[in-house]
């Protein structure tokens, strides 16, 4: 049974939709195994590696050294058939087939040109991924699908009928208007939580976000509303928190993550509180959080 995984973003679920034709096309049975986040990746691993006699294909994630003794102990159990990785720096983890970031590609072409290259279904999906992970946006599909994720539409039904080239439908429409009004009053609530803070040459914007924002649209709404911003840092109530920078800031993401045990990205990380943050406990947390970067930015001297 091939099982598969992804990260929660248009590009990861293009990808899987891929995988899951390629199956159809080949008469093979598959399943939508979840999603996997940089900020609690090690916990879901965990999960996955309790699995048993799985063929696992695991798209648009990036593993570092520390993630591996959990994938070498999944695979005493399973198979780890693919991996794609968007990210140049992930290690290689112990798969047959794996492809990471090359020739400015998402990770749906990547997945698309080894799995199903003549496929016109896979080649627009493929392209639907490309307009939001570049911002190039010509098709508004993209934005509408990305929308769909965010508002937590059911992921299998969402990949069957992606997987089949329905790209948009009645029902999606539907859901999609629900979710928009509720995303605007969200980034109302977002813009007015924002508190910014620089540390040495960077400028960073921290928010609350309600649940219903994805952290690619909470991020960018802080980086498109406030031109000082360098690093937006949105947190959620369940105690994630995303960063994502602009595209002139040279600053590692990763490492500041790596301070709570998150990871992700050099441009995009995040990790995981181990506390909820509510309109209550904001100033406890953004204390927490710039007192571990103020100290990574000028370290304390060591008496």
């Amino acid at each position: 049974m091939i099982s598969v995984y992804c990260s929660e973003c248009l590009d990861g679920v293009a990808a899987a939709a891929i995988i899951f034709r390629h199956a159809n096309l080949s008469n093979l049975p598959v399943v939508f195994g979840g999603f996997l986040h940089p900020e609690s990746l090690q916990d879901e691993l965990e999960e996955l590696a309790e699995d048993s006699g799985k063929l696992f294909f695991v798209l648009d994630v990036s593993v570092s050294p520390s993630h591996l003794p959990l994938l070498e102990k999944a695979v005493q159990k399973n198979q780890l058939v693919y991996w794609c990785a968007y990210d140049e720096n992930s290690v290689v983890p112990p798969v047959k087939l794996f492809d990471k970031a090359r020739d400015n590609l998402c990770t749906a072409e990547l997945v698309q040109q080894r799995f199903l290259v003549n496929d016109s279904v896979a080649k627009s999906l493929a392209l639907l991924a490309r307009d939001v992970k570049f911002w190039q946006v010509q098709d508004e599909r993209a934005l509408k699908l990305s929308d769909l994720i965010a508002a937590q539409y059911d992921p299998v039904l969402l990949l069957n009928a992606l997987s089949r080239g329905v790209f948009w439908s009645d029902q999606f429409e539907k859901v999609h208007a629900e979710y928009f009004a509720k995303k605007e009053e969200a980034f109302k609530v977002l813009l007015g939580s924002l508190h910014v803070k620089s540390y040495v040459n960077y400028r960073f914007g921290f928010a609350r976000s309600l649940a219903v924002l994805s952290s690619a649209d909470a991020c960018q709404k802080i980086l498109d509303g406030h031109a000082g911003v360098d690093v937006a840092v949105v947190l959620f109530k369940d105690g994630r928190f995303v960063m994502r920078r602009r595209d002139d800031c040279d600053l590692d993401l990763r490492l500041l993550a790596e301070l709570f045990d998150g990871g992700g990205k050099s441009f995009a990380a995040g990790a995981h509180l181990s506390q909820q943050v509510t309109k209550e406990s904001m100033q406890h947390v953004l204390f927490k959080l710039d007192q571990a970067f103020r100290n990574f930015f000028v370290p304390t001297k060591q008496v």
